[in-house]
């Protein structure tokens, strides 16, 4: 009996150590978690989502289009997978659930941190480096699917900002009651407003390729310019996708249509992408003339982040970027054409120059040409642009402990060739026929912020930021040809210039908060420049007739003073009301030497004069709500704007209101956006070629949106429609398509 127990208990324990020798490799093989993650409301992929094991060292990130992978070596049934997002509620797994599902879904959250911060990402933006100010961001998410037809179409959902639009369709914005070339608009940080007049057709920036939208309100950057008396909006390209082909057709009112294809491709730390578009629309002016518009857009981006191969923590990066526009316009009533060509180039390197930290250089080249013909029973007018900029800039940032600085030197240098031939019966020959115009301009700017230590009580930091610019600017005109009945009296006019300027600015910033909600405030004071455009400065009244008096073609001068305060709150005893951000800002500009726009009876070309003062001030607020876990989003704005000269900032209405309502569920989207603008008083020419005073009254009218995105095995398809001024039953102005009812339908597949 011993022995027949000893041979079962032998044969017991070699059966069991063969188990366990045959289950190791299973229950040690590793495993691979691979997967996206997605916005539980609007099913967007997220970047920059830490995955990672609960209470172990083994994690990843989801890249730029949601996806992640993450390996682990030893897996167990016990395993929590979390998911964290800053912008989004932390999700806890178990491991054999993340094991199946492919597709995980976050709830996003109200974020009560500082206005600047990048809502999609946690990340800065790089006007931060700049004194604190009122800043909008409009990210890629808002408005991709939306049916908008270029930048400026989007821009003017925001309660600050006015679109200005011409015949030809050239769109040009406002911020807060100023004029379009108070506004500086850049490209990936390139300025893009022409040497000539300090403008630049937003209708050229298409939204297909853009990652975001920064507006920055107000006159106290230092950083990016003197011209920027209202503010600046900095087109940010998208550089990685989260396809490699995307294509998109478009239908619309008048005719339109444009159809758009964009090619990405990605090979560790590279990223290429490149998009075309081409579109055209007819819209009927009279009963028996059109207006017509042809276009193209070129853009192509080049990123490469030395970081993926050596450190994460190192932010080297080089960056190249191409446009191009080509529009084409015919007023086939007046016999008048427009060509316009656009096109920039860009490099750009921020990071380490060896023992050098906080680098950032920047090299760009501006080309403008346009051409303009008008042939009418009043005579002709041909004119000629060739506007040729380069710009550098060298930009180094300093840390220590409780205080930043930013120092920058930039040079401008930019040529303009210029031809106006015009035989009109109601104009003397008088004035500059054509010239070469040359501008040089040199700026040191240094921005230092003293951040006091953080505190514990309700306000957590106490900073202190002063900004110093100086800029010299030197015009030069060559090869000066007069009009032939031009006196040599009215020679002296065309002289070359120069001038410096010196300009500061001061703000203190309070933030903090206490129990569900952080605030931030700030006061800035400061002063700034804007030299006479070349344009400015060849049109005179002058030249039209000796009587009148020639105007100081002097540096306008701005002196601001700005409030602001923002508040963000969670709201978790409230059911229905997930949280909220409130915003307010209270400003007043006094401007010296103000220049302003008229035009004369039977002269379709404007020229300039000025007025010794003006003041703009005027007030701002935005609420926005965030219901039902933030499946629904209410957003109200209001600008209240007191303005002293009207005739120094035309067509500006002194009041906006506007209204958005948000839905976004389980991949559809829903927009509706009703807005009121205030009376605006301004020129127009008349079928006669005469310009008259108009006023536009006030109004009010609604827009909405519809979108959604299906997506099967490894396409995307997604379809909008889109209906603007829905309120409207007649054309309110004949020919501009900013005030019509308007309605399109955009259809797209990416791969």
């Amino acid at each position: 009996m011993e022995r027949v127990t000893r041979m079962t208990i032998s044969k017991a324990t070699l059966t069991c150590l063969l188990t366990l020798v045959l289950a190791a490799p299973v229950l040690c093989e590793e495993v691979v978690l691979i997967g996206s993650v997605h916005d539980v409301n609007t099913h967007r992929k997220i970047q920059g989502v830490n995955i990672f094991v609960k209470e172990m060292e083994i994690g990843t990130v989801s890249d730029f289009s949601g996806h992640y992978s993450l390996q682990l070596p030893e897996p167990s049934q016990d395993m929590i997978v979390v998911f964290q997002h800053i912008g989004y509620e932390v999700k806890e797994m178990p491991l054999e659930e993340v094991k199946s599902t492919a597709r995980i879904f976050l709830q996003p959250r109200v974020i009560p941190l500082r206005a600047l911060e990048v809502e999609a990402q946690g990340t800065r933006l790089g006007i931060e480096k700049d004194l604190p100010q009122r800043v909008a961001v409009f990210e890629a998410q808002e408005f991709e699917i939306r049916g908008y037809v270029d930048a400026a179409d989007l821009l003017r959902s925001d309660h600050s900002i006015q679109v200005e639009e011409q015949l030809s369709g050239k769109k040009t914005v406002a911020i807060r009651g100023g004029n379009p070339d108070d506004v500086v608009v850049l490209y990936n940080g390139a300025k893009m407003n022409s040497t000539y007049n300090n403008i630049f057709d937003l209708s050229l920036i298409n939204l297909e390729d853009v990652e975001r939208i920064e507006i920055v309100k107000g006159s106290n950057t230092a950083l990016y310019g003197s011209e920027a008396f209202s503010g600046i909006i900095n087109i940010v390209p998208r550089i990685r996708q989260d396809y490699n082909v995307r294509f998109q057709q478009r239908f619309g009112t008048y005719d339109s249509g444009n159809w758009g294809l964009n090619l990405y491709q990605g090979y560790k730390g590279l990223n290429a992408s490149y998009s075309f578009i081409e579109g055209a629309s007819r819209r009927r002016f009279t009963d028996d003339a059109v207006l017509e518009n042809k276009g193209t857009h070129h853009s192509a981006n080049l990123f490469f982040d030395f970081s993926s191969r050596r450190s994460e923590t190192a932010a080297n990066r080089l960056s190249a970027s191409f446009v191009r526009s080509i529009q084409e316009y015919s007023d086939y009533r007046d016999d008048e054409t427009l060509a316009n060509f656009n096109q920039i180039e860009m490099v750009r390197y921020s990071g380490n120059i060896g023992p050098l930290k906080q680098m950032n250089l920047s090299a760009s080249h501006h080309s403008l040409d346009e051409s303009q013909s008008l042939l009418s029973s009043f005579g002709a007018i041909d004119r000629l642009f060739q506007d040729r900029s380069i710009q550098y800039s060298v930009e180094k940032g300093l840390e220590r402990e409780h205080v930043e600085a930013v120092i920058k030197y930039e040079v401008v240098a930019a040529q303009l060739d210029f031809t106006d031939e015009r035989s009109l019966t109601s104009e003397q020959s008088l004035g500059l026929e054509s010239a070469t115009l040359s501008r040089r301009k040199v700026g040191f700017v240094s921005v230092i912020k003293f951040h006091n230590p953080t505190a514990s009580g309700r306000i957590q930091t106490s900073d202190f930021d002063i900004s110093f610019r100086r800029d010299i600017v030197i015009d030069k005109q060559e090869d000066v040809t007069l009009r032939s009945g031009t006196p040599d009296s009215l020679a002296g006019l065309f002289d070359n210039t120069a001038w410096s300027e010196t300009t500061f600015k001061l703000s203190s910033h309070f933030s903090g908060g206490f129990g569900g909600f952080v605030f931030t405030s700030y006061m800035n004071y400061g002063t700034n420049v804007k030299f006479p455009t070349l344009f400015q400065q060849i049109s005179s009244p002058e030249s039209i007739t000796s009587g009148v008096a020639r105007p100081n073609l002097d540096p306008e001068k701005n002196t601001a003073l700005e409030l602001g305060v923002e508040l963000t709150g969670n709201t978790p005893h409230l059911a229905n009301i997930y949280g909220y951000q409130i915003s307010a800002s209270l400003f007043r500009n006094d401007f010296e030497n103000k220049l302003r726009v008229f035009f004369p009876v039977g002269v379709p070309v404007a020229f300039y004069d000025n007025i010794v003062s003006a003041k703009l001030s005027g007030v701002e607020n935005q609420w926005r709500l965030f219901l039902l876990r933030k499946k629904v989003t209410l957003e109200f704005g209001l600008s209240l704007y007191a303005i002293s000269e009207k005739a120094a900032f035309p067509f500006k209405s002194d009041k906006k209101f506007t209204s958005t309502l948000v839905i976004d569920h389980a991949g559809y989207s829903m927009q509706l956006h009703w807005f009121k603008e205030g009376e605006q008083v301004g020129w127009i020419r008349q079928v006669s070629g005469e310009f008259s005073e108009a006023i536009l009254p006030q109004y009010s009218n609604l827009d909405f949106h519809f979108s959604k995105t299906v997506s099967w095995k490894r396409m995307k398809f997604f379809v909008n429609a889109s209906g603007r001024n829905l309120l409207n039953r007649d054309v309110v102005l004949q020919g501009l398509a900013l005030r019509d009812r308007r309605f399109y339908l955009t259809v797209g597949a990416k791969l």
